[in-house]
């Protein structure tokens, strides 16, 4: 309704009221058609008014019957407001109520989760530490002679257990981190030297992929306040994930920048990348992007989630810009310490 053009009166606050009117026998519905064509030829030569002020100069209904039927017509539309409101606080009142019982069935059940891949994984340790004891004694030679073939096969096994202890490594921290139980052990680390000794390794692990180690590391020392365990961990699991999805033949370069406050480190690859909208999933918890059991590359989709969890309670975050078919390139930043 155009305010401007039409004076403020109770009635502009009331539909229909010709309608009321009519059906409440104020008037009759001749009336009505009558003072609707005045309405329009008055609006069409510029001199608006309301259908009461019109139906009042008509001579069919006086200026208290009107302002009587406009008040009962705005207490009705104040009830059904109020009536309204009342079935919307209940609806609201009904769904939180079901999204709180919804919020802690999760919450019992992720807790159920976390608990049962905790026992599990502590279950699985024990056997594990026999596995790799007597395996370490069969390579060693400890146990007799053995061919070369079954050495090689000795030395399978061996890398397999070491993955699956990888793994339930993995698994223990991630319930830690559900739980809130991920502790830091926060000291001075010098980070230079720790990611050369990162990159030397891998580069020894990953010779038949042909994959070239690129660093950008200052000639000195810089300083950091982390749980170095922790962190090494992070890189060598940004590293592992630069190398599962880069080609043979391809580079991976590591970076690290710093300031007075804080030092950045980049893990840059040249790999198959990830959409932009595909992001976000790959910090959910065992979920992979490519979920078919087809898929190409291994993992349980737990890495990048523990990365965001230590990240996280060391108050960073890993920030991630990908391009289909170009690379990823990974971030995350550490408090410096200036000695």
């Amino acid at each position: 309704m155009d305010f401007q053009n039409k004076p403020l009166t109770p009635e502009i606050l009331v539909p229909r009221i010709g309608d009321y009117l009519v059906d409440r026998s104020y008037i009759t519905r001749e009336d009505l058609q009558k003072a609707l064509i005045l309405q329009y030829e008055g609006e069409k030569f510029n001199n608006p008014k309301l259908l009461g002020q019109i139906l009042i100069e008509m001579k069919v209904i006086d200026q208290i019957t009107l302002d009587q039927v406009i008040t009962e017509q705005i207490i009705i539309l104040k009830n059904a407001l109020e009536d309204s409101n009342k079935h919307l606080e209940r609806r609201v009142s009904q769904r939180t109520f079901e999204l709180e019982a919804a919020l802690q069935e999760n919450k019992k059940l992720n807790e159920i989760k976390s608990n049962l891949i905790s026992n599990i994984s502590h279950e699985l340790r024990t056997p594990l530490t026999h596995i790799k004891g007597y395996l370490n004694l069969f390579i060693d030679g400890d146990l007799g002679h053995f061919s070369e073939e079954q050495a090689k096969i000795f030395v399978i096994m061996n890398k397999a257990s070491e993955r699956l202890e990888k793994l339930i490594d993995e698994l223990i921290m991630f319930t830690l981190g559900e739980n809130d139980e991920l502790l830091l052990a926060i000291e001075a680390c010098e980070i230079v030297s720790i990611i050369s000794k990162i990159i030397s390794n891998f580069a020894l692990k990953n010779v038949n992929q042909h994959i070239l180690f690129i660093n950008t590391l200052p000639d000195q020392e810089v300083w950091v306040l982390a749980d170095q365990k922790k962190i090494e961990w992070v890189i060598s699991h940004l590293l592992e994930n630069a190398i599962k999805f880069s080609q043979k033949d391809s580079s991976i370069k590591i970076e690290l920048q710093s300031n007075d406050e804080e030092v950045l480190i980049s893990v840059i690859d040249q790999g198959i990348g990830i959409s932009e909208e595909k992001i976000n999933e790959i910090f959910v918890p065992f979920h992979q992007i490519d979920g078919s059991s087809t898929r190409k590359f291994g993992g349980v989709g737990l890495g990048l989630a523990l990365v965001n969890k230590i990240l996280i309670v060391h108050k960073s975050k890993l920030t991630v810009h990908s391009e289909i078919g170009i690379g990823s390139r990974f971030d995350f930043s550490l408090r410096r310490l200036i000695k």
